[in-house]
Order: structure tokens, then C-alpha cells, then sequence
């Protein structure tokens, strides 16, 4: 239990630095130099362990992972984005929405088993959604409602690329290389879109605490994760990191004093309560009635930024289970 909150904290916290980050340095700025540290700290990780990155990857799974990171690198650029132009009390929320493209995805392809208390919480969770989004009134205060609709997309985008990672992805490439990729994907996009002029060096021992902090929440909620997935089993960890969204909403409401209406509250409530409800009730189908795709394919998960997961046997929150093959 303990691994599975420090992980809902360290990704509650490192997304409410990337709101804080906003004011500080571009996007292009803030996304070059945290990926970059990410992706430097998995590289270190990775040569000290004695892995040599990508030395196993076959290149027929070459353009599926390109793939995979690319999907992925927009959903955590529009993360970024929602996090610095909008409500945090709002933005939270959506983007934590990505389990339901995930599991939607799985139930069309055939690698998610059809259960009626997971539709009924899909629907409950897209009810909620649509309260956030119905009732926003971002522009009273200032915030763009470009910051709605990129949280909407970065669940969307998320949701995609996470399906796609733990299909095709996952069962061929080591999980070092799936990290490196992801965060040095985002790393190297956003330094070359545009021009690089518009990438800066951050001023500032604050600016450079942000992107620490944020860097350190990364890939320390990867840690923490796969000890609680170690320690405490997939559900346990899994329910328990769900809540990264509640508590980086608590810490806008406590620390930027953000306020919602009461409809959104009510929405926002309804999300918060779902996402673990919808870990648990798939947890509970797929350890009950395990499909014949689960059976062939066995224990795989998703390790990406985005999905928050860092080791083979482990998921991100909400996302698809796949028990041992026997």
C-alpha cells in the first residue's frame, strides 16, 4: 500500500510543478529539459545495470515502437500544455480520463473482456467528464479553454498509445528501451519544432527546482510503482495510483486557491471516484474470466511516461490486465 501512494504522490505533485512551470519557461523549454533529464536518467539507469539500449530490439518491431512513442509524445505534450494554460482543478481530471480510450480500444481489438460493471463505470466516468467540460468557466479567471480541450486530447492521444505499447510493443522490447524512447521522442520533437531559438536555457534556481521536481516525480513514481507491483500486487498498486489526479487537484484548490462550480465539482467527484472503480472492476473480470488473447499473450503491461508503469508485470492505473499464461 505504501508504494502505490508514493506513487499517486509523486505524479500528483510532479503535474501540478508542470502548472507552476508554466509561468516560468515555453513549453518547448519545459518539455526539452524535463524529457531530457528523464530520458538521461533511464539511459544512466539502463548502461549502469549493464543493459545496452535497444541491443535486443528486432527491426520488424521498430516501426510499431516509433509508433507508439510518437502517439505517446503528443499525449504528454498536450498534457503539458492543458496543465499550463488551464484549470489545474479541471485539466486534472480529463487527462487521468485516458483509461477509458485504452479500454475501449482493448474491448474493440479483442484484448479487453466485455463486463458490464467496467461499461457502467466507463459511462459514469464519461458523464462526470462531460460536467467538467459543460460547466467550464475558465475564461472568467483568465485561463484559456484551449487547456479543456488539450486535456481532452492528451487522454485521447494516451489512451492510444498505451493500447498500442501493450499489443504490439511490450511483448518484443525491453522496458528500459520503451522509456528511453518515449521521453526522447518528446525531448527531440519539441527541440526541433519550430525554431530553436525558442527553446531557453531556464533562468533561475526556481525554474530549475520546477523541472527537477517534475523530472524526479516522473521517474520516481516509476520506482514506486513497480515496488508496490512487487510487494503489494498489481490491484493494490494499481487502485492506489489512481489517485495522483485527486491529489494534484487538492493541491491547486490548497496552494493556487482554485475554485469550481458546483456542477464541476460534482463532475470532477465523479472522476476521481471512477478511475479506481474502473481499476478494480477490470482487475476483477480479467483474474475471474481471463480471455483467450490473455491467455496466449500473457503478463504484460505498459511502462511509458504517459501510462506512469516502468517494468514488464506492470500497468499503469486503469489500464488492461493480463494474467500469467499457463
Amino acid at each position: 500500500m505504501l508504494f502505490g501512494l508514493l506513487t499517486a504522490l509523486f505524479w500528483g505533485i510532479s503535474d501540478y510543478l508542470i502548472r507552476l512551470l508554466g509561468g516560468r519557461v515555453t513549453l518547448r523549454t519545459s518539455l526539452v529539459w524535463t524529457q531530457g533529464i528523464a530520458a538521461t536518467v533511464v539511459l544512466g539507469a539502463s548502461l549502469a545495470s549493464g543493459h545496452v539500449p535497444y541491443a535486443t530490439v528486432d527491426i520488424a518491431t521498430i516501426p510499431m515502437l516509433a509508433l507508439a512513442a510518437l502517439t505517446g509524445a503528443i499525449g504528454l505534450g498536450l498534457l503539458f500544455f492543458a496543465f499550463q494554460t488551464g484549470r489545474v482543478v479541471v485539466v486534472a481530471p480529463l487527462t487521468g480520463s485516458y483509461a477509458i480510450i485504452a479500454t475501449l480500444l482493448g474491448l474493440a481489438a479483442g484484448t479487453e473482456r466485455l463486463a458490464w460493471p467496467v461499461l457502467a463505470v466507463i459511462a459514469l466516468i464519461s458523464f462526470g467528464a462531460l460536467m467538467v467540460m459543460s460547466h467550464d468557466d475558465q475564461g472568467r479567471e483568465g485561463h484559456s479553454h484551449l487547456g479543456t480541450v488539450a486535456a481532452v486530447a492528451s487522454a485521447f492521444a494516451s489512451g492510444i498509445a498505451i493500447w498500442l505499447t501493450v499489443a504490439f510493443v511490450l511483448p518484443r522490447v525491453a522496458v528500459p528501451d520503451v522509456l528511453l524512447t518515449n521521453f526522447g521522442v518528446l525531448a527531440v520533437a519539441a527541440l526541433l519544432w519550430g525554431r530553436p531559438s525558442q527553446v531557453t536555457l531556464p533562468a533561475g534556481r526556481e525554474a530549475w527546482g520546477l523541472i527537477a521536481g517534475i523530472a524526479i516525480g516522473t521517474v520516481g513514481g516509476y520506482g514506486a510503482y513497480n515496488l508496490g507491483l512487487e510487494r503489494n500486487g498489481i490491484a493494490v498498486a494499481s487502485i492506489l495510483s489512481t489517485l495522483s489526479s485527486a491529489i494534484t487537484v487538492l493541491l491547486a484548490a490548497i496552494l493556487s486557491k482554485e475554485t469550481v462550480g458546483r456542477s464541476q465539482k460534482v463532475g470532477i467527484a465523479i472522476i476521481l471516484v471512477g478511475l479506481p472503480l474502473l481499476a478494480a472492476f477490470r482487475e476483477s473480470a480479467a483474474r475471474t474470466e481471463p480471455s483467450q488473447w490473455n491467455q496466449t499473450l500473457g503478463s504484460v503491461y505498459l511502462p511509458t511516461p504517459f501510462s506512469r508503469s516502468m517494468t514488464t508485470g506492470a500497468r499503469p492505473p486503469a489500464i488492461g490486465y493480463f494474467p500469467e499464461a499457463s
